[in-house]
């Protein structure tokens, strides 16, 4: 009938440029289905995919006076400014797809569950976060905080035993035409997603990050520099088992090829 009736958008960010609030509500997400709404029908469905993003943010980094200039010129909030730009990339996007159509595209969907090695934790790393549990345990308001090395501290502990405990993951591969769509638990770093789009059969690859309940991946550089996301008590899984993560994902993409 020529009519749009669902469309999908991958943005390597994660959708928090209102986090820390008590709200619930989609974010940027919510601005982007509301534009397009307006334009091609209340009912056009728009689903929002995360893409690798673990070291992303929508929030402001650098350049941050002369984009609230902006901002301000055009008379816009943060979202409604978020929202403008995957539409306009959307826009341009569909100005050429439109012009492409299938009516019998090859549909391969797969899923298997693999091992991913767990982020091992190092004398050193155990020696610091036990100083840090000591100096939290006299203050009550910091019990979370406190838990929170203290798992690492019990992973150490377990591993050190011997008593190693891959993660098991759910992974998914889609074949829809010439495109590839491959799903992973985690907030995975960038480096890695960029190596799976690289390296995939696909004319273009979809990568769909916390689709479980994983924690963040770090790449190498990333936990070398020590940031929040890359420490151990924020990875179950580090940067061997993302590199793991990358090639069982290749290869589940490039089966999705030979087999046809």
């Amino acid at each position: 009938q020529e009519k749009l009736f669902a469309t999908a958008i991958n943005v390597a960010c994660p959708a928090q440029e209102v986090e820390s609030g008590s709200a619930v509500n989609a974010d940027f997400w919510h601005t982007v289905r509301e534009s397009l709404r307006a334009k091609y029908g209340e009912d056009l469905l728009v689903l929002g995919w995360t893409g690798a993003a673990g070291d992303q943010s929508p929030h402001l980094m650098y350049s941050k006076a002369s984009e609230e200039r902006m901002r301000k010129l055009r008379g816009l909030t943060r979202l409604e400014e978020l929202s403008r730009r995957i539409v306009a990339a959307w826009e341009e996007a569909y100005e050429g797809a439109s012009q492409e159509r299938h009516t019998d595209a090859v549909l391969v969907h797969q899923v298997q569950t693999i091992e991913l090695p767990e982020r091992m934790v190092t004398k050193e790393e155990a020696f610091d976060l036990e100083a840090k549990v000591s100096l939290l345990a006299t203050d009550p308001k910091q019990k979370t905080r406190m838990g929170w090395h203290q798992r690492a501290i019990d992973r150490y502990k377990r591993q050190q035993a011997g008593e190693l405990n891959p993660y098991q993951m759910e992974l998914h591969a889609i074949r829809l035409g010439d495109i590839a769509i491959a799903t992973n638990d985690f907030e995975l770093f960038t480096d890695f997603g960029i190596q799976m789009k690289a390296r995939s059969p696909a004319l273009q690859t979809f990568i769909i990050q916390l689709a479980g309940p994983g924690t963040y991946v770090p790449s190498v550089r990333a936990a070398l520099g020590g940031g929040y996301s890359a420490i151990v008590e924020s990875n179950e899984v580090g940067p061997i088992g993302g590199q793991v993560l990358t090639e069982r994902t290749v290869e589940a993409l490039n089966a999705l090829w030979s087999a046809n």
